[in-house]
């Protein structure tokens, strides 16, 4: 039988592609083959995967452009998600390349890496996959295994992505011999030769190196030549090399300007701003380069009449509607440089109201407007501006702590201010004549009344309009305004999806785009005061007599009686309400003399509060501080003026003896040294056991140092000895003592909760007579129930509110994840409770505790670790805790149970 040629070719050439298939033979149709389709199958389908996710980033990607701009777009851990369809699909695409067309060696089943041209590619692949997945150690594997065991050029293309991997991930020390490497090698390929530049360039970014980062980046703009050499071989590599394209060419000029900008060198800066704008981009980049230009330009030297004229011009134009709040924030910083303080505080505000989806930019320019009236000396708008600053401000920003040290000196400012005025209009209604006094309330509450008609008659007014397209209570034609209802007659207010859109939108106005939770329009959550026991019954904590008359109090805010429960119309009242005013007098002044550095104001408060006031608790402590003030401002005749009052007023005060030695302090500080020693081997010796040497010491410092801030201690320790040695009755007579001397130190309630049990001791009957109460106040041991961690620490606000906002930052920074939540309250009367909630158990508290009081951010300044006591508890014991409200109550059933774990 004859076969015709055609046939045989037909039957050959599928052996060959049957034959093909195999990957442990090396021949050169095999490698034909398996390249061939490595290549098409694999390789190409995905790089197109790759380009379709770099292609969804750079349209998706979101530019600061408060911040340096990025040298490569990498999405965030949130950006990402969307691509992984993309970037999965290429790993699939790669990894069945790899595992279908590697030719191995027959008898070792290893790989023959001079045999596969694409295998490698497709290595690159999967490694600049998982790069833009944000899985970097994934990608630096793959690109490990590819410089590692392949020679090809495509080795270098993996040494670029492990130098940006390492970039990425924050370890640029690992990307530089990876760069001086490539750096010297003269084989290099084109691909890395042309991406070289731009990674150095984020090399030195990343290292702070701003001088080396802008040569680098000059030499990645002309496509890997020297930017320093415009000679015919520059221009054939950057022909060969080709340039980056016109988006990267854009970013990569801004990038330049920023680096000029931050050192200062603006005519640079406005050169390459310019040369962005020149390339003409995409609008928001084009857009954000002519506001950089305009705020750098020269109002000495340039044109800035012609600049505003074109700024307003562009305040006109539609497409600039998403940008008007940048374009006034702008306007500002030019009348700013101007001294046109009015016209730039009327440009930020603005600014504020045209900021409606850019949160940042809202936040910048209330921190105009804060800064500028803080300048002006009028803090209490301040306040309110940089309060509503902290709401949007990223907490990256990089004066953030700063600025929110400023809110919280301004709060605490506001609220002296708002004391004074309070106690003043209550003082002032008070001395009123009685028949004065009810008018005046009288005529306030018809003013509440007319308030709350207006409201209720504009509330029905929108109800109709709602409820009716065409009601039109001013007779007027709507004239083609947007129809309020969505058709349907009787539509509910929340239905009508126009009239609920413009409420978005006015809300999103006024507020700024916040998240729907609890307390939302406060700038700290952190620091809000939540209820410590939400089960229990806020009047269950007062006394029969104040629950009285918490039921006697109106609460009717339509009737006089309302109004007079908190006048000062008796005689003690009044005292209290001028306590209140003189503290608040006081603390403003110092405020402003401390914290604000404004010793005019600080001069009028402390005078102003010894003209009211001729007789005060701190009347000494503001003659010495006006003497200081007036000694700093060399103002001699005033400053000897209240020196000699001190002198001759007060000759034997401590600022009477700080003013006739000026090493007064000194001295004192040198003995407190001594004292703290000379306490130090006390408590160690009584700690140790041996309670007549402590005992001895205690009755030495007595006598060798006399009356300082460690007597209470001694005493307490001295007392705990007599205990020891004596027995009960004498440690109960001693503890006593030590209340008497020493009735508001904290050594006091230690004293008193030994007394508590010495009596229980002593009266047995008692103690089993109220067994039910002692039960129920005994804590419960359960180390794998919910726990809490509580921080107790003296009732000081320059204290306890710092630590708040510390922790509060702290838990962002390292406990992200963990849902924690920080509430805090007045705890006894001297004190205040931190809560952080809510941990799985002892052990997660336990480890939390330990952490936490190694940070040295969190403690720091006046926040010192020994002021806090910190301590684990399970949520059933917390209200036991409550009960008592003292520390000392459960920290023996901490100390036995917990440091053990």
């Amino acid at each position: 039988m004859k076969f015709k040629p055609t046939y045989i070719f037909f039957v050959f050439a599928f052996l060959i592609l049957l034959t093909g298939c195999k990957t442990n033979k090396n021949t050169f149709i095999h490698r034909g083959y398996h390249n061939l389709t490595a290549r098409f199958n694999g390789y190409y389908y995905a790089t197109e995967s790759i380009k379709e996710g770099e292609e969804k980033i750079v349209s998706g990607y979101k530019y600061d452009y408060d911040r340096l701009l990025p040298v490569f777009l990498v999405p965030n851990n949130e950006t990402a998600k969307t691509t992984f369809p993309e970037f999965d699909k290429a790993i699939k695409k790669s990894s069945n390349a790899i595992q279908r067309h590697t030719i191995k060696d027959k008898k070792k089943n290893t790989e023959i890496t001079t045999a596969g041209k694409w295998i490698d590619n497709n290595w690159n692949v999967i490694g600049i996959s998982h790069f833009y997945k944000r899985e970097f150690f994934s990608g630096i594997e793959a690109f490990e295994y590819v410089i590692r065991s392949y020679k090809s050029k495509d080795r270098y293309k993996a040494f670029i992505w492990l130098a940006r991997s390492y970039n990425e991930i924050g370890a640029p020390s690992q990307a530089e011999p990876i760069i001086s490497l490539l750096k010297e090698d003269k084989k290099i390929s084109k691909y890395a030769k042309k991406e070289l530049p731009a990674v150095q360039a984020d090399y030195y970014i990343k290292r702070g190196m701003y001088k080396e980062a802008e040569t680098a980046l000059l030499k990645a703009l002309k496509g890997g030549g020297d930017p320093k050499k415009d000679n015919f071989m520059g221009k054939v590599t950057k022909i060969l090399n080709g340039r980056p394209s016109k988006k990267t060419r854009a970013r990569y000029s801004f990038i330049l300007a920023q680096l000029y900008e931050e050192r200062k060198d603006n005519k640079k800066a406005i050169q390459y701003y310019k040369k962005v704008v020149d390339l003409k981009p995409e609008y928001e980049i084009l857009f954000h380069a002519k506001m950089k230009q305009a705020r750098l330009v020269d109002i000495k030297s340039g044109n800035v009449a012609k600049l505003k004229r074109e700024l307003i011009k562009m305040t006109r134009d539609v497409k600039n509607t998403e940008y008007l709040d940048v374009l006034y924030y702008t306007l500002g910083e030019i009348y700013e440089k101007e001294n046109n303080i009015s016209e730039a505080l009327i440009n930020y505000k603005l600014s504020v109201k045209n900021s409606i989806q850019n949160p940042k930019q809202k936040a910048l320019s209330y921190l105009k407007l804060g800064e500028l009236s803080f300048e002006q000396a009028n803090y209490t708008a301040a306040g309110g501006y940089y309060d509503s600053t902290m709401i949007t401000l990223p907490k990256d920003y990089k004066d953030y702590h700063i600025i929110s040290k400023r809110k919280e000196t301004l709060e605490t400012l506001i609220g002296y201010i708002r004391t004074i005025q309070r106690e003043d209009s209550l003082q002032r209604i008070a001395k009123m004549s009685e028949s004065d006094r009810t008018r005046f309330i009288e005529k306030m509450i018809q003013k509440i009344e007319e308030e709350e008609e207006r409201k209720k008659e504009e509330a029905e007014a929108l109800q109709a309009q709602n409820d009716n397209p065409n009601y039109n209570p001013t007779g007027v034609p709507n004239n083609g305004l947007p129809n309020m209802s969505t058709g349907v007659k009787g539509d509910w207010y929340f239905y009508n999806q126009t009239t609920l859109s413009f409420g978005i939108t006015d809300f999103i106005k006024k507020w700024g785009n916040r998240k729907l939770e609890d307390n939302w329009r406060r700038s700290q959550k952190a620091l809000t005061i939540e209820s410590q026991n939400n089960n229990e019954n806020p009047e269950d904590s007062l006394s029969p007599t104040a629950v009285a008359t918490k039921t006697l109090i109106p609460t009717d805010k339509k009737t006089v009686e309302f109004y007079l429960t908190d006048l000062p119309l008796a005689d003690s009242a009044m005292v209290k309400s001028d306590k209140k005013i003189i503290d608040a007098y006081y603390n403003l002044a110092s405020t402003y003399k401390d914290e604000l550095n404004n010793n005019k104001k600080a001069i009028a408060t402390f005078e102003e509060l010894n003209n009211r006031y001729a007789d005060h608790k701190y009347k000494l402590a503001t003659y010495f501080q006006l003497y200081r003030i007036f000694t700093d401002v060399k103002n001699k005749s005033q400053a000897d003026f209240y020196k000699n009052k001190i002198l001759n007023e007060y000759p034997n005060s401590e600022y009477a003896q700080i003013i006739s030695n000026p090493n007064y302090i000194s001295d004192k500080n040198a003995q407190k040294g001594e004292v703290e020693l000379f306490y130090v081997d006390t408590y160690n010796e009584y700690t140790s056991g041996n309670y007549s040497s402590a005992y001895n010491k205690c009755s030495e410092s007595e006598i060798k140092f006399g009356k300082t801030d460690y007597s209470p201690k001694f005493a307490f320790i001295k007392a705990m000895c007599i205990g020891k040695l004596k027995g009960a009755d004498s440690l109960e007579s001693a503890l006593k003592k030590v209340q008497i001397y020493y009735p508001k130190d904290p050594v006091t309630r230690q004293a008193q909760d030994i007394l508590e049990i010495l009596y229980n001791m002593k009266h047995p009957s008692e103690a089993t007579a109220n067994g039910a109460v002692n039960q129920k106040d005994t804590f419960s041991l359960d180390l794998n129930s919910q726990h809490f961690v509580i921080a107790v620490c003296p009732d000081d606000a320059a204290i306890a509110n710092v630590f708040k906002t510390a922790v509060a930052d702290y838990n962002n920074n390292f406990y992200s994840n963990a849902d924690l939540s920080i509430s805090s309250s007045l705890f006894g009367s001297s004190d205040q409770i931190t809560i952080i909630k809510t941990f799985n158990d002892a052990k997660e508290a336990l480890e939390y505790i330990e952490n936490l009081s190694k940070d040295q951010t969190v403690f720091a300044g006046r926040v010192k670790r020994e002021l806090f006591t910190i301590m684990a508890i399970s949520a059933d014991n917390l209200p036991r805790l409550y009960r008592k409200k003292q520390v000392n109550y459960y920290k023996p059933f901490y100390d036995d149970h917990y440091k053990s774990q």
